[in-house]
């Protein structure tokens, strides 16, 4: 009896495991491994607030190819004295599409095209791929004051390119928008 009511438990979840929500065939792994490789992630001082922001180990250097995209306010914080500082994740949303057009979220202050920005962190998901920026040098505001910005830049990814592991096609939407540059 104990042989049926097994073979039916392993039916079930082996029908569960294949089912469309939690079946991931695309090679993904792939794409943030080449994404890695040509958009090398850099370092930011946020130990030192008189340096806060400061990029102290620059990876890879892209400008920016589009107008008015929003970044929030870089924000550190400490939990108390003892405790380490850190960068609160805390990005400006950038949607771009297949077209090259661009959906916005809030931001604190808007990025002009050109602006130099270094990537902190990349993440491919089942249907995206998402670069997390930090701008390279501090953003001149009203009233005199600078900030560093922080935009996460978000492009749809599609199942056939995921699952080809076709790093080039992903490659070229983040270069409309993200352009790598040689000179750091």
């Amino acid at each position: 009896m104990r042989k049926p009511l097994m073979s039916c438990v392993m039916a079930f979840g082996l029908s569960i495991w294949l089912s469309p929500g939690f079946v991931y065939a695309g090679d993904g792994d792939a794409i943030l491994r080449g994404l890695q490789e040509r958009l090398r992630a850099s370092h930011m001082e946020v130990a030192n607030p008189t340096l806060e922001g400061y990029v102290f180990k620059p990876g890879a250097v892209v400008v920016l190819q589009a107008e008015s995209v929003p970044a929030k306010k870089l924000r550190v914080i400490q939990a108390n004295t003892k405790s380490p500082r850190f960068h609160v994740p805390d990005y400006a949303e950038v949607t771009v599409g297949r077209d090259r057009s661009l959906t916005v979220g809030s931001g604190d202050f808007t990025l002009v095209k050109g602006t130099r920005l270094v990537v902190l962190d990349l993440k491919v998901e089942k249907d995206r791929v998402r670069v997390f920026t930090h701008t390279l040098a501090a953003v001149p505001l009203p009233g005199g004051k600078t900030a560093y910005g922080c935009t996460e830049f978000m492009f749809p990814l599609d199942a056939t390119v995921r699952d080809r592991g076709d790093v080039a096609t992903v490659t070229a939407q983040i270069d409309r928008v993200l352009a790598l540059t040689t000179n750091g």
